[in-house]
């Protein structure tokens, strides 16, 4: 009878001891904010507001933090302006965490930036509409990570301009030519004369444009109408992309070349 007694303490401790275990556990992988998902380079995901993704083979992890403000113009509206939307996220890289904002003009979609070696496709949804308030839990990042393209071809060449620095891939064979004269002290024309193009590059961060790679030539002199710098070109570029249309900072200085050739 003890011996019976006994056994049964026995078992009921260890039905106990596993009952918290298992506990433990699931309150451990469903507690909000600490879900992560593993996705791979190129796959297509999705985060709520708190969750995190690890990317497979890659010491790199995303976790959107929040929406900072969404004024893009909702759907069945007529809006002067086309608003954007920014949220914060978080990326941690080699265990060392940054903040970025993501700027989604609206309604343009999705939006593309980059970080480190990757490329960062996003869109912000559900996309506003008239008469229905979007409320934040209901919000999901649409993302896609990718290793960013090699450059291949041209020559990656860094100017300063007054202190801020940009970037252009030429792939014009005389532009090269006349790139390295400047570089051997052979050539006087110091002025990068490039076509405007929307859209950011990775090799001209921080700048949402870049110059055409073929249409881009050093010069003497110009026309001061395109003269300026990375960031004004950047602050009116509607502007400087219809209007001006080239960008040729007389200040210019070559402080670095990378062949790609």
């Amino acid at each position: 009878m003890k011996d019976s007694k006994f056994r049964f303490f026995v078992v009921l401790v260890a039905l106990l001891v596993f009952s918290v275990g298992c506990t433990s556990s699931v309150t451990k992988t469903t507690t909000p904010g600490t879900i992560i998902n593993q996705v791979a380079l190129g796959q297509e995901f999705a985060l709520s507001i708190g969750q995190s993704a690890a990317v497979a083979g890659e010491s790199l992890s995303i976790k959107f933090i929040q929406v900072i403000s969404d004024s893009r113009c909702p759907k069945g509206a007529v809006c002067v302006w086309a608003g954007e939307a920014s949220c914060l996220i978080e990326i941690t890289s080699s265990e060392t965490k940054y903040s970025k904002v993501l700027t989604q003009p609206g309604p343009s979609s999705p939006a593309k930036t980059n970080f480190a070696d990757y490329d960062i496709t996003f869109d912000l949804q559900p996309y506003p509409e008239v008469g229905k308030e979007i409320d934040k839990k209901d919000y999901l990042l649409q993302l896609v990570i990718s290793e960013k393209p090699a450059l291949s071809g041209g020559i990656l060449v860094t100017f300063d301009v007054s202190g801020e620095k940009y970037s252009i891939f030429i792939t014009n064979k005389e532009t090269i030519e006349q790139v390295f004269a400047l570089q051997r002290n052979e050539s006087e024309a110091k002025i990068p004369s490039g076509r405007l193009l929307r859209g950011s590059v990775p090799y001209n961060e921080p700048w949402s444009w870049h110059i055409d790679s073929e249409d881009i030539h050093m010069a003497e002199v110009t026309i001061e109408l395109c003269d300026g710098t990375p960031s004004q070109v950047e602050d009116n570029l509607d502007y400087w992309v219809n209007s001006v249309q080239r960008f040729c900072p007389w200040n210019a200085k070559v402080v670095k070349i990378e062949d790609f050739r």
